[in-house]
């Protein structure tokens, strides 16, 4: 089974480029999902994220404030790392027991979606890499748009990341998203036939 990394910027469309590959027949592990998963009250990444950051981060109902929380981590290179250490050996070990599953049943390509793919280094994990990328216009006005934020906010989140121009020379597959979900798609069902072909 091939090992294919998915990645991009914040707000750059790889939620739509997942539903894509994911309607062509191929699985595709979630990290950000997972990350949710184990944000529940009683699970894992709950447990650990409220050790370590107190009762502040939750909301009355005692789940997760997710929107303080994002506050205190892309302001903060330190709280973010401390962040991701708590969460990353809990989501490498669910992401470990997925792959292992669509391997066992027979799947030729596996993706695996990872916000941080570069950030972290990750990319010698992966048979190949994709990088799903817009001109910095369109990725401001969708991330200001999708979660209600104001430019300032949407700018610290993108900031927070390494420079899409930074991640077009690593990945070994680039899609341009800065227009249309249907040239999207395009170019995804043509890139999905050629790595089929390897």
């Amino acid at each position: 089974m091939r090992w294919i990394g998915l990645t991009g910027g914040i707000a750059t469309g790889k939620s739509a480029a997942k539903k894509i590959i994911e309607q062509a027949g191929y699985p595709v592990i979630d990290a950000d999902l997972i990350t949710h998963q184990i944000s529940q009250i009683g699970q894992p990444g709950y447990e650990a994220i409220v050790q370590e950051f107190g009762s502040d981060v939750l909301q009355l109902d005692k789940t997760l404030d997710r929107k303080k929380l994002g506050k205190i981590i892309f302001k903060s290179e330190s709280q973010k790392l401390r962040l991701e250490s708590l969460l990353h050996p809990i989501i490498q070990t669910v992401v470990a027991e997925q792959k292992t599953g669509y391997q066992k049943t027979g799947h030729r390509l596996c993706f695996y979606d990872v916000p941080l793919l570069f950030e972290k280094n990750l990319q010698r994990q992966f048979d190949t890499t994709i990088l799903i990328w817009c001109d910095s216009k369109a990725q401001i006005s969708r991330l200001m748009a999708r979660n209600n934020l104001s430019e300032t906010e949407a700018y610290e989140r993108i900031h927070s990341q390494l420079p899409l121009i930074e991640k077009l020379p690593l990945a070994q597959h680039c899609i341009d998203n800065s227009t249309t979900i249907n040239s999207l798609r395009i170019q995804i069902e043509s890139l999905l036939k050629k790595i089929t072909l390897i």
